[in-house]
């Protein structure tokens, strides 16, 4: 095989290539836009009144930040979990937000139904991503979330 038959094998396996991965992504079904980015840097005072519900396991408050709004979880006394409240699953419908059910078991997006476990992981629905989770640390009552 001369040079200039290598060169165009070569080409003809790498477009054909490329074309067999554009065609995996293309399906609207397999593909989950990004959740948007935000800047997230909070203080929560664990003494105040509005973080009473933080004082129990399972406790949770929701707080303005974030791209739709946090909620914070308590799991005990020295770990809390923030999850984005933007649902993965179609982050810019104008519904996409998720909220702690009434049983407080689990996280639910009322929207497309996607259900989320405590620790933001998918349990059912469309949604295939957990939630995005922000970092949380604990010193004395001040408990800091960020990205």
């Amino acid at each position: 095989m001369n040079t200039s038959s290598r060169r165009i094998w070569f080409i003809a396996v790498v477009s054909a290539a490329l074309l067999g991965l554009e065609s995996c992504g293309s399906s609207g079904s397999n593909v989950q836009p990004a959740i948007p980015t935000a800047v997230v840097n909070e203080v929560v005072n664990l003494s105040t009144q509005q973080a009473a519900p933080l004082r129990f396991d399972r406790g949770y408050i929701y707080l303005n930040a974030g791209a739709r709004g946090i909620v914070l979880i308590r799991q005990n006394a020295q770990e809390y979990l923030a999850f984005e409240r933007n649902c993965p699953y179609q982050p810019y419908d104008a519904c996409a937000k998720v909220s702690v059910d009434p049983s407080s078991f689990f996280l639910v997006d009322t929207c497309c139904t996607s259900r989320f476990d405590l620790t933001g992981q998918v349990t059912s629905g469309p949604a295939r991503l957990p939630l995005r989770r922000y970092s949380t640390s604990l010193n004395g009552n001040l408990l800091y979330i960020t990205n």
